[in-house]
């Protein structure tokens, strides 16, 4: 597009020239004086080549009128065209505009002539009388002059009137388009920024329909990147689902639904996480490992197309080694430093186990070999192989200090290096590399010696090593003079894609305003990123550390150094760090690589959707990576991005800092950036009670003591953890059992370093956020793993599908659970006591001696039934004493009533009637008023042993005395067991006292508790008892001890019978109505018809919508579609819940639930739309 076309007025195709615009161009020859007036009936074209030039250059210009040239501004025609007119421009527009100024003053008399003609003809033919030579005279009025030109009159508010918007707009868009005309021809135009506007009708709508900015932003993107997108072959692809895909520049992947869903959602105060663990049908604590997974990605807020990004095979190698660099000898960066907390002096290398790799896989001690061969097979494009062999070297570098009088020091550690040789003679076999370049990967381990446990014998041959670091390396083997490009094949594809760049520009990158202009990033953040300048990392000076290499001047490096804090991730932990340095050319980035810049395109992305500072993220990653079992490449995986899911959420929720969640996960840490106090200090040294900082000097202290220093140690840690001494003799033992776990007996000792640190702030802390104590903590700990000791242990989490000990699960358990606690107002402690974790000690005292003894003493004659109470006359005709108390009969044969379990449905009476009929053949029963009197005898000694024993327990235990004899069979006995004990013999002494009567006595002690916690009444627990399918627990049995899920279920049926729209009675009428017997062929209809009915009667009890309910059973699955248990009504009030907070329908939570890194564009864009429309039906218009 020409710059200097006009634009506001359609582009004319004028073949012939204005002999106007043809007499302005007309530039006389300097010896020529100009005329002082230019007249128009003597302008006459001239053919002169000077003419000629400049009418063209004018024609070409766009002006083809004097009119083009007069309506602009003198200065700005002069500044558009004075080159381009040869330096007349100046010339050119005094004579347009003198020009322009007669024609304008022609025009004007013309008129008056013609009406002064006109007005003289008509007066002559009207007024034969008057003389026509005096008309002619006349002068014009102001009508005759200045008609009204009614055909352009308009209302005052219509759109074409002059103070219209419209025309506003018109004159703003003819003005931008001016400016745009003296602009560079790099310029941006408003045509291609706004190529909407040309085409927008100017109507009322457009005029007067209000529009959210960032609705017509959306379209104007929308609309230019699908014209993109149609270029590039995925036209049958969404725009937003392009754009979600594509990832440069740096602001993309940008998955519109995602955005929607998270945003719409934190409105409500609600994550998709959260949604999708209310909706799971297995909460809360049988949540299977896959939707745990699902849920911790979700917590991260990260897209799909983001999750893969991060997570995908890294494209390059750490090192890349080509022929040329290994025959000059390749040399690692020295791996001594990298432990700061660990003596590595003696250490080496060894090689990942590899099929197509061998080498030295175990460590030896003084090998006599100045070398190892390591060969590798590598593979062309052809997949033809070759075998390359090459020589290892442990290099070892000493540093003499040249100072008088200071002897030489060669003690160890030394710098330690990995050297790497490609000799020619080794690899004869190889031939030419015509069909070269042959690709092979190897990964080596830096390792030190592991432990002998002491008491062991030392290892004379080879010894296993425990790894520290991993260097990945691949070799690129082709002739001299090979270009980068064939030997990285890959790296023109990552760059465009990642950079925008090709390989070739790419070495470009390592200019830092290359580098900022490609990736969105200021200057003073690079020098942030890289963790230098301003931002170099410091450390605790109440920190010591075994790593000696950094202070016996046997290493050039720093300490701390970016590879230690900041900077771990993008340095993959080698010494050779990211830095800014000056170059010829302006500052550069030093030891860059196309291994970091993989890693630098991951990192600077994720902490631009985190929006967390460099150094707490890389602080997070490098906690999260050294937590998981086998990465030792360090890599963002996907149990990586869970914890940061699990942190983003606990950020929200709890504000739990990245130093608070990093030292879950790993330790404490001592480091951080220049301008602030290191996470350790913050806690332990924070505030000045002692006279002296708590250091971490490794030394043994006796965590037991109660004077000197290793007293002052303790009351420092516990100042620092916020705790009483008794609660640190509590979790200080635990530290050390889990340090020692092969050792028989604790020592009382600990050493003062970060570990043992981290492990007691563990143990404190992660119970502290979610409101609990550590007593409290410690004994969720146990109910959740079975493993008090747990938080005590070094977290590890892997990505193995069966795990059930992974730290982000059971974290996520202990606050589901917390919160369950905390509703129902139970403690930690008694739920242990319920659930049989924690068991008390029972005593047998002479009070349980005199307990059992006064129940035994009210077992008389009246309240036993004996043979003589069959005697009446009505009777005689039976020997109903033989009768009852034969097998199968309703007593034993002291006269106590025998065991009938309760019915739901049956009174107890009903229940006796129809078991003394039973003992008849069918046919031969008694006259109804003799089973009458047999009834009432049965069920006034059952009433009475049951008063007997209800009103002792009553008294003793404080339990009310209706519930005892449903207290007796929930924890496993019955009244009739009780009473037959005690029959059997009571013992005289405490001594004497059996376990059974020790056990009852406990069991009645806890179920007490438990009744009187959870509140239970006679009806909820005659439901347990009689129909435990409809609070739906699978296992009926009782016993001496309850199930988490059982605990839970009673809670859950109480705050159902608190919060619902009706009664008590109510809710067991849906259960027996919901749970009837279906007839067998009954119609497919009619059971559609039960399921609707159902869903209505429960809607009345839980104020929802009957629709909604039906729905959300038919989506779960459930046949019928109707809930029968409290289960899947406790499911269903989640959901509910749900429905009310996001103002979200049934089936688009279910499909919240649904989403995985696997569900297609479409359900997350449904999903999305209906958050936004949610919010929008809400009154949120902002966020819409």
């Amino acid at each position: 597009m020409d710059k200097n076309h006009d634009y506001s007025d359609e582009q004319q195709n004028m073949k012939k020239v204005s002999p106007l615009l043809a007499a302005v161009a007309e530039i006389p020859l300097p010896e020529i004086a100009l005329p002082e007036k230019y007249s128009l009936t003597t302008v006459k074209q001239h053919n002169t080549p000077s003419s000629v030039s400049l009418v063209d250059s004018l024609r070409n210009l766009g002006y083809h009128s004097i009119f083009d040239i007069v309506r602009l501004s003198k200065q700005r025609f002069i500044k558009r065209h004075n080159e381009s007119l040869a330096g007349h421009a100046e010339i050119i527009f005094d004579k347009a505009v003198s020009m322009a100024n007669q024609l304008v003053q022609h025009y004007r008399q013309n008129p008056l002539r013609q009406y002064d003609g006109q007005t003289a003809a008509f007066l002559s033919t009207a007024t034969d009388n008057q003389n026509a030579s005096e008309q002619t005279g006349k002068l014009p009025d102001y009508s005759g002059l200045f008609p009204e030109p009614w055909d352009d009159f308009c209302q005052p508010d219509a759109i074409e009137s002059l103070d219209s918007p419209a025309n506003y707009l018109l004159d703003l868009y003819k003005f931008i388009q001016q400016i745009e005309v003296d602009g560079t021809n790099q310029a941006t135009l408003l045509a291609s920024r706004r190529s909407d506007i040309s085409y927008l009708m100017l109507d009322s709508d457009a005029l007067y329909k209000e529009l959210r900015a960032l609705t017509i932003v959306n379209d104007v993107l929308s609309e230019s990147a699908r014209i993109y997108i149609d270029q590039t072959g995925e036209a049958n692809k969404p725009v937003n689902q392009v754009l979600g895909e594509t990832r440069f520049p740096f602001t993309l992947p940008y998955n519109l639904p995602t955005q929607q869903i998270n945003r719409g959602l934190a409105e409500s105060k609600n994550e998709l996480g959260t949604v999708i663990r209310q909706v799971d049908t297995h909460f809360p604590w049988h949540t299977e490992i896959s939707k745990y997974d699902q849920i911790l990605l979700a917590y991260s807020q990260l897209s799909n197309e983001q999750i893969s990004l991060l997570t995908e095979a890294a494209p390059f190698s750490e090192n890349l080694l080509s022929r040329d660099q290994l025959i000059k000898a390749y040399y690692s960066s020295s791996t001594t430093e990298l432990v700061p907390d660990k003596d590595i002096s003696r250490h080496a290398y060894i090689v990942a186990q590899d099929d197509s790799v061998e080498g030295p896989t175990k460590l030896v001690e003084n090998s006599p070999s100045a070398y190892d061969r390591i060969s590798i097979t590598c593979k062309n494009q052809a997949d033809k192989t070759i075998s390359v062999k090459l020589r290892a070297e442990n290099v070892l570098t000493y540093y003499r200090v040249k100072a008088r009088m200071e002897p030489f020091d060669n003690s160890p550690p030394f710098s330690r290096q990995l050297k790497l040789t490609y000799v020619e003679s080794d690899n004869s076999d190889i031939g030419n590399l015509d069909d070269g370049p042959y690709f092979g990967n190897m990964t080596i381990y830096a390792a030190t010696p592991k432990e002998i446990p002491s008491g062991e014998n030392q290892p004379t041959g080879p010894i296993d090593g425990v790894i520290f670091q991993a260097m990945s390396y691949r070799l690129a083997i082709a002739k001299s003079g090979t270009s980068s490009s064939e030997l990285s094949p890959q790296a023109n594809d990552f760059f465009i894609n990642n950079y925008g760049l090709s390989e070739e520009e790419s070495a470009q990158l390592k200019k830092i305003a290359i580098f900022g202009d490609q990736t969105g990033t200021q200057a003073t953040h690079i020098e942030n990123l890289f963790s230098s300048g301003n931002y170099q990392p410091i450390v605790s000076p109440n920190v010591h550390f075994s790593n000696p290499i950094f202070f016996n001047r046997q290493s050039t490096a720093t300490f701390p150094a970016a590879y230690h804090y900041g900077g771990v991730y993008i340095n993959a932990g080698q010494r050779d760090t990211l830095e800014i340095i000056r170059a010829d050319n302006g500052r550069e980035i030093k030891a860059v690589s196309n291994f970091r810049y993989d890693r630098l395109n991951r990192f600077i992305r994720l902490q631009r959707w985190l929006g967390l500072p460099y150094h707490q993220l890389d602080l997070l990653l490098a906690s999260g990576i050294k937590a998981e079992a086998d990465n030792l490449d360090m890599r963002i995986t996907d149990n990586v991005l869970k914890e940061l899911g699990l942190f983003r959420h606990l950020n929200t929720q709890y504000q739990v800092t990245p130093e608070m969640f990093a030292g879950w996960l790993h330790q404490i840490t001592p480091f951080s950036t220049s301008d602030s106090v290191p996470f350790f200090d913050q806690i332990f040294n924070q505030t000045k009670l002692f006279d002296q900082p708590l250091t971490l000097d490794d030394e043994v202290f006796n965590y037991t003591a109660t004077q000197g220093d290793d007293a002052k140690t303790v009351k420092q840690l516990c100042a620092g953890l916020g705790i009483s001494t008794v609660t640190f003799q509590l979790i200080a033992p635990m530290v050390e059992s889990a340090l020692t776990p092969t050792q028989d007996t604790l020592t009382g000792q600990l050493r003062r370093n970060l570990d043992v640190v981290s492990r007691l702030y563990r143990l404190v802390s992660i119970p502290r956020i979610f409101g609990l104590s550590t007593e409290d903590g410690v004994f969720l700990i146990d109910i959740l793993t079975g493993n008090h000791r747990y938080l005590a242990q070094q977290p590890i989490f892997t990505a193995d599908s069966t795990r059930q000990d992974d730290i982000l699960i059971v974290i996520m358990k202990m606050e589901a659970v917390s919160r369950w606690l905390a509703k129902t107002k139970i403690t930690a402690a008694k739920l242990s006591l319920m659930l049989g974790q924690t068991v008390l000690p029972v005593v047998p005292t002479d009070s349980m001696v005199t307990f059992f003894k006064g129940i035994a003493v009210g077992l008389s004659d009246s309240v036993l039934l004996s043979s003589s109470d069959f005697t009446r006359p009505e009777l005689v005709t039976i020997n109903w004493w033989e009768l009852l108390t034969a097998e199968g009969g309703l007593l034993n044969a002291q006269g106590l009533v025998l065991d009938i379990p309760p019915e739901w449905d049956k009174t107890d009476e009903i229940q006796i009637r129809e078991k003394v009929k039973a003992l008849f053949k069918e046919g031969k029963t008694p006259q109804d008023n003799v089973i009458n009197i047999v009834t009432q005898l049965l069920i006034q000694a059952k009433n009475a042993q049951e008063n007997l024993l209800s009103s002792a327990i009553a008294a003793e235990y404080g339990v009310e005395k209706s519930l005892v004899p449903l207290q007796l069979r929930w924890l496993g006995s019955n009244v009739y067991l009780v009473l037959e004990m005690i029959l059997t013999g009571v013992p005289e002494t405490a001594a004497e006292i059996s376990h059974q009567f020790t056990d009852l006595t406990y069991s009645l002690l806890i179920y007490t508790q438990i009744i009187s916690t959870l509140k239970i009444n006679k009806n909820l627990l005659l439901l347990r008892l009689t129909k435990p399918e409809w609070l739906g627990l699978s296992n009926s049995k009782t016993s001496n001890a309850l199930s988490l899920d059982e605990i839970y279920l009673l809670t859950r049926y109480q705050d159902l019978v608190n919060n619902a729209n009706q009664n008590e009675d109510k809710i067991h009428d849906y259960f027996s109505y919901a749970n009837k017997p279906q007839a067998n062929g009954k119609a497919v209809k009619n059971n559609e018809d039960e399921s609707e009915k159902c869903a209505e009667i429960l809607a009345d009890i839980l104020g929802w919508h009957a629709d909604e309910i039906h729905l959300a059973c038919t989506l779960r699955g459930l046949t019928p579609p109707q809930a029968k248990n409290l289960l899947h009504i406790d499911w269903l009030r989640r959901l509910q819940q749900l429905a009310v907070t996001t103002s979200l329908s049934v089936k688009t939570l279910w499909d919240a639930g649904t989403l995985t890194l696997n569900t297609d564009f479409s359900l997350y864009q449904s999903v999305g739309e209906a958050v936004m429309a949610a919010l929008k039906a809400q009154g949120d218009n902002e966020n819409v």
